[in-house]
Formats: structure tokens, C-alpha cells, sequence
């Protein structure tokens, strides 16, 4: 998380362990595949001063870093977290979600708890999700990808970077932009924000393969 003077501040060791495990596979993961941090950079869109802190474990991985990680790497989200991808749930006509059946079906990126809407439903072209952030540690670049997102704060505080535009947005607040738009996301508070966020994405198989 940034002080007020700017400076970054150690990653939370709530997450350290984590961000290590995370950090190591991607290295391992990269070395397999015989790519330099550079050459991984130019293929995922990220810096490779960015994927450098990662895999050193010192900055967390946003969904999108994450996604545009696995894209470059030809592996499922699942593949660099560390889990296997369960059985496939067969789809209904609709999507359920509960809060009781959250807690069995979530991902955590360092300072990020991600709970996906599952199973969805066949021809469904929108990716919902619940998720809390921590405070930030180092703030992830900004991305961009096909599609577009709407994200409601329902407890905390959420910055929002878009382009040049600084924005941040507490609790009944809500954004929609496209995310084709340079963007990133940080907590900047000392509590965690939760918030839920709804996108379209030029590939859903990617979502579900990270459960």
C-alpha cells in the first residue's frame, strides 16, 4: 500500500506466503518453458519489472494479470495457482449462487478472494463474481482486454484507475466502463472492501478453468 509520501510498503504478511507460492510457480512455470522474464512481458502485455516483483512474491496479480498471464503461457488460471480443476458441474437454464456455497468454491490471489459464480449456464456471455480485497501492497499495472465491466462496492473502499482518471468508490457506489480502457484496482484503506463485479470476457473458458 502507497504512504501519503508515495513510498511502497512491504507486501501484508497475512498474504506472504501466498504471493511466494504464487510467485515460485509462475518462475518455475516460465523456466519450462524456456522464456525470459522479457520475453513472457512482451507476450502477456505486462512489464517485466511487474512479473519480476511477482514471482519474487512482492506484488499480488490481479484477475486480468492473471488471466493475460496464463493466455501468454498456454495454461489454465487453475495451472499457476497451485490447484487442480475439479470435475466439470453440469450447467442448468440459470445461475444460483449462495453464500454458504461460496466458501467451497474460491481462489485466492495474494491480497485477493475471488468467488465466481458457478456452474453458469450454456450461451452465458457475462462473468459475475464476488470478491474482497486486502489492502494493497504494490498496485498491479494497468491492463486492458476485450469487453466490459460494472463493479458495485458493497463494503469499503476501492480505488479505480482508468487511463489518466483516479477514482474511488465506497460503499452503494457502482462503475461501468469498457475494458478495452487502460485500468487497474487497489484497496488503499487498512480494511478490506468487498465488491461485486460483473464483465464479459473474449474467453469465459478461461474463468471457469480458474476454479
Amino acid at each position: 500500500m502507497k504512504s501519503k509520501a508515495g513510498a511502497v510498503a512491504s507486501p501484508d504478511s497475512r498474504f506472504a506466503g501466498s504471493l511466494s507460492a504464487i510467485g515460485a510457480q509462475l518462475r518455475q512455470v516460465r523456466l519450462d518453458a524456456g522464456l525470459s522474464l522479457r520475453e513472457l512481458a512482451a507476450r502477456s502485455g505486462l512489464s517485466s519489472s511487474f512479473l519480476s516483483l511477482v514471482e519474487r512474491g512482492e506484488c499480488s496479480l490481479s484477475l486480468t494479470s492473471l488471466f493475460a498471464i496464463s493466455e501468454a503461457l498456454g495454461l489454465a488460471p487453475a495451472t499457476l495457482l497451485g490447484s487442480e480443476t475439479p470435475a466439470p458441474v453440469p450447467k442448468r437454464e440459470f445461475s444460483l449462487w449462495r453464500g454458504t456455497e461460496a466458501a467451497d468454491h474460491h481462489a485466492v490471489v495474494g491480497e485477493r478472494e475471488y468467488y465466481p459464480f458457478r456452474p453458469g449456464f450454456d450461451g452465458q456471455t457475462l462473468e459475475s463474481l464476488f470478491f474482497r480485497i486486502h489492502p494493497t501492497s504494490v498496485m498491479a499495472p494497468l491492463t486492458t482486454h476485450e469487453g466490459e465491466e460494472v463493479a458495485y462496492v458493497t463494503s469499503g473502499e476501492l480505488y479505480i484507475r482508468l487511463r489518466d482518471h483516479e477514482i474511488t468508490l465506497t460503499a452503494g457506489d457502482a462503475i461501468h466502463f469498457p475494458s478495452t480502457v487502460p485500468h487497474t484496482i487497489a484497496n488503499r484503506t487498512a480494511a478490506a472492501t468487498e465488491v461485486m463485479w460483473v464483465m464479459t470476457h473474449p474467453s469465459p473458458a478461461a474463468h471457469a478453468a480458474l476454479i
